[in-house]
């Protein structure tokens, strides 16, 4: 062959090699440089996953506005932040980890493992050469560092790459796909994610809702993409499984969601559109909303709720759907009763005071018609007491008349099943709203809320939280952690309420909780509120102790101020004794009031009761050796005073009302252990002439209302516990022995009958007893006794008694306990002598602890921390008295000292 076609053909052959190869490399180039949607990526079992583009502005705003101070203590947090730190210190020249990813799409999934762990997979984008070398330089690095170890795998076709931090212990997977690098600490997810790349086109796990991105809108730090069908399983790491049947049927509302994160100071605020669940028997499917409804019930929850799940329908009967099989005589009342119901249902779960405590719950429902649905009540009462041959029981609390309709579950048969959980029913109508609870005590306490205005619709803090809220919704759901922090407990997994304990203080703070959604078209619009209480409007910048007034009086006050209200207006007032014995009435505006020259001393407490005809408060207390009963000009009322005689002193006096008629009863107890019952027309009732006990009494004796029978208890000082009747004979298992003296109070918890109603009690040597109304000891347990000096006493809240603390005092050392035993806080104090304690508690964190020194005169004011109050000691002969306002979210103290009252408004630091 001639040379010229030789070197032609070689030339020809060249030129088809080179031609491959930059076929080749032009398809590996483009291969690499071909856009892909991270979102494919993503495994159907992600719970949520996270979209930014802007990491460094995102903690930016976090640390301007305080909150990255508060999450970066948190332990994934701090292992982050030392991963990255690692890699930092092996990254090449002064390039670090946080520039590569700044201005980054980049996607964070979170996903459940194994069903007991949490683990995250970040997709990240590499979109230059200079992001490829630094990438390559910096592997090539980890790899001749002592602090990781690297190991190399195929799986499926794709390289894997595990690293281990050695000092960490941490670890790692990684592999590279189109310019995209993608890493989880699970190998296990990241194989999943392989077998996704090999399935033929994946789908991206944000469906339809993928079109909606919300990066671009100014403040928008994130999306967040949520998948409530795997929310349960996520939720189920940290919830006891009691609680995940109504996680479960709530979650089942919407499928997934794909929602916009905004940051303000002290906010986290996600909002967005959720898709509805189209399965059978979802809690959409049961709803079919169409028009969302607002928060009605507001002007009837107490400020003590802990969390509330509440439901705008038009149709709200048909939470009730399917309606169970009912073949009662009373069944076609029932479903007349839910047909009664309109527009709104809620059910609020009420603060509790101890871990161990069930909490009480509420459950509320708007009435279209209110004298019909009085009119069902009343016919249903009267089939119950028909068919179980019991006359109807009903009670008279203020105005209202509460039934109990023994329907077991009627709530459940009415609004469905997130409304079980009720043995019994108490109901009572309030305006055009029902409100039912498992406990008659718990209505009596909640129209006590509505009548003092501790409700939702009052508060300031809880206005100013709900103006932030969607105003109309279909289903909402609010949370205060401080409220539930008791409950927060009881449900979290032991394994984990160590990491809540931990982040207590975090917790707290962001401690108003909304999750809402509202129809809007065929998706709901979704808001969720994560908020720190905003107090800058009730008192925020001002010194903690504002206005104080100051009453002089002739002579040296002797007594407390007496806490009372004003007949007319229900107004807080105080009412003190001087040594002459007599008693001034002191109002609200810190003005003198009524007198009344008594000429002994007040034994006991001043109690105040609705007496006559007209209803009208009245005030009841003791002397020596008279009962007193006096209205509101400070007159004796007919019949009254009671002489007991020269020869009796009385103790304590305790006032109660069997049948709630006005027929009220007047027990008192003398220095020898006596008890004498008297009615208001002066009468002794047979069997108190007197009910002779054994020893003094401890405490003034307590009535108790339970399943329809009456209970008095008598705690006496030698550690005997009696549980009497009407009659005042013993009821079986009683007495008991605590087998040590009693000194202080006891605390009750009321349940539906005698023997789910538990009474704990400590003895003076600091043992815990509890016990229930059949004499059955439950627990015995024994505080920590630094000496022999070392003594005990329960002390209830001083205004309600719901709650109570126990208190260990030891030469001048003072300590509080919780009800589940936990130490509170420990103070020292000057003078070895006995301390008074005073336990206030107006909800949530509003606590307040009052500690007298008698020899000093000096009171200790404390929050729920244990912080001295405004650094300051207030001079105090006396115990004090506190009132709390919740619409300003200010308190007011009254204290005494020689002939001087004060009256002081204060407020809690922020």
């Amino acid at each position: 062959m001639p040379a010229m076609p030789k070197r032609i053909v070689f030339y020809f052959i060249g030129f088809v090699i080179l031609a491959s190869l930059a076929y080749y490399s032009f398809n590996r180039w483009k291969g690499s440089r071909e856009k892909v949607d991270l979102w494919t990526l993503v495994p159907e079992s992600a719970v949520l996953v996270l979209e930014t583009n802007n990491h460094a502005a995102l903690l930016d705003h976090l640390r301007e506005t305080g909150l990255w101070e508060s999450f970066s203590v948190l332990p994934f947090a701090q292992r982050f932040e030392e991963n990255l730190a690692s890699l930092d210190s092996v990254a090449p020249g002064n390039q670090r980890l946080s520039r590569f990813l700044d201005e980054k799409e980049i996607l964070t999934s979170i996903h459940v493992v194994g069903k007991a762990d949490v683990a995250y997979v970040y997709y990240v984008p590499v979109a230059s050469v200079g992001e490829h070398r630094f990438l390559r330089t910096l592997t090539e690095d980890m790899s001749k560092s002592t602090l990781f170890e690297e190991e190399t795998r195929r799986y499926q076709g794709v390289l894997l790459t595990d690293i281990t931090n050695t000092r960490l212990g941490t670890h790692f997977t990684y592999f590279t796909h189109h310019n995209n690098i993608i890493l989880s600490p699970s190998g296990v997810l990241v194989e999943e994610i392989v077998r996704r790349l090999n399935r033929e086109e994946p789908i991206s796990i944000a469906g339809e809702l993928r079109g909606t991105t919300h990066l671009g809108k100014p403040e928008v730090y994130a999306n967040v993409f949520v998948n409530y069908r795997m929310l349960p399983d996520f939720l189920n790491l940290f919830l006891k499984e009691e609680v995940m049947p109504e996680v479960r049927y709530l979650s089942s509302l919407s499928q997934n969601a794909l929602l916009e994160l905004k940051l303000e100071r002290d906010k986290i605020f996600l909002s967005g559109f959720s898709s509805p669940e189209m399965l059978k028997n979802s809690l959409h499917q049961v709803m079919q909303p169409e028009k969302p409804q607002p928060l009605g019930v507001k002007a009837y929850l107490p400020s003590r709720t802990a969390l509330l799940l509440h439901f705008g329908l038009d149709e709200i009967e048909r939470l009730g759907m399917p309606r169970q099989e009912n073949k009662s005589v009373y069944a076609a009342t029932v479903d007349s009763l839910a047909q009664s119901l309109s527009e709104e249902a809620a059910i609020a779960y009420l603060e509790s005071a101890s871990i161990n405590a069930t909490p009480e719950k509420v459950a509320f429902a708007h009435v279209a018609d209110p004298a019909a649905t009085a009119a069902l009540l009343s016919s249903l009462s009267a089939q119950l007491a028909t068919a179980r041959k019991q006359p109807p029981v009903t009670e008279q609390h203020g105005s209202y008349t509460i039934q109990l309709l023994n329907v077991p579950e009627l709530p459940k048969h009415l609004l469905g099943k997130v409304f079980e959980g009720f043995e019994q029913c108490y109901v009572v109508q309030v305006d055009d709203y029902l409100l039912m609870a498992a406990r008659v005590v718990t209505l009596r306490s909640l129209l006590d809320d509505i009548a003092e205005e501790n409700v939702w619709g009052k508060s300031v803090v809880q206005k100013a939280f709900l103006e932030e809220t969607l105003h109309e919704a279909n289903l909402s759901i609010y949370l205060n952690t401080v409220n539930a922090w008791y409950i927060l407990n009881r449900y979290v997994e032991d394994a984990e309420r160590e990491n809540l304990l931990q982040n207590a203080s975090l917790i707290k703070r962001y401690s108003q909780l909304s999750l809402q959604f509202s129809k809007v078209g065929p998706q709901y619009y979704t808001s969720l509120l994560v908020r720190s209480p905003d107090r800058s409007n009730s008192g925020a910048g001002q010194d903690v102790f504002g206005v104080e007034q100051t009453l002089p009086f002739n002579a040296r006050l002797d007594t407390r101020p007496f806490p009372i209200h004003n007949a007319a207006d229900r107004s807080r007032e105080v009412v003190v004794q001087d040594s002459a014995g007599v008693l001034y009435n002191i109002t609200a505006n810190a003005q003198r009031g009524w007198v009344d020259s008594v000429g002994a001393s007040v034994r006991g407490d001043i109690l105040e009761v609705e007496m006559g005809p007209d209803k009208k408060l009245r005030y009841l207390f003791a002397t020596a050796g008279r009962i007193h009963a006096i209205n509101e000009q400070g007159q004796e009322l007919v019949n009254f005073p009671f002489n007991m005689g020269d020869s009796l002193s009385i103790q304590h006096l305790a006032v109660f009302d069997y049948e709630n008629d006005g027929n009220h009863r007047l027990l008192i107890d003398d220095i020898m252990g006596n008890l004498y019952m008297y009615d208001t027309r002066g009468a002794a009732l047979q069997g108190w002439q007197p009910r002779r006990m054994d020893y003094r009494l401890a405490t003034a004796p307590q009535h108790l209302r339970v399943g329809g029978r009456d209970v008095i208890v008598v705690v006496l000082e030698n550690g005997y516990i009696y549980a009497l009747n009407r009659q005042g004979d013993a009821y079986p298992g009683f007495p008991i022995s605590l087998k040590s003296p009693v000194t202080g109070g006891i605390g009750v918890n009321l349940g539906a009958d005698l023997r789910r109603t538990t009474l704990t009690a400590v003895t003076r040597y600091g043992s815990v007893v509890t016990f229930n109304l059949q004499g059955k000891v439950l627990s015995r347990e024994q505080l920590h006794r630094p000496s022999k000096r070392a003594m005990f006493d329960l002390v209830p809240e001083s205004s309600n008694g719901r709650s109570s603390v126990i208190v260990r005092q030891e030469q001048g050392k003072v300590t509080l306990f919780d009800q589940d035993l936990n130490e509170l806080f420990e103070k020292r104090y000057v003078t070895s002598a006995p301390k008074i304690v005073q336990y206030f508690h107006f909800g949530g964190a509003n606590r307040i602890y009052a500690i007298t020194e008698t020899g000093p005169q000096k009171t200790y004011l404390y929050d729920s921390e244990g912080n001295l109050i405004g650094n300051r000691v207030l001079e105090s002969s006396q115990p004090v008295t506190i009132y709390y306002n919740e619409a300003s979210n200010n308190y007011t103290l009254y204290k005494v000292f020689r002939n001087e009252l004060k009256q002081i408004d204060f407020r809690l630091p922020d």
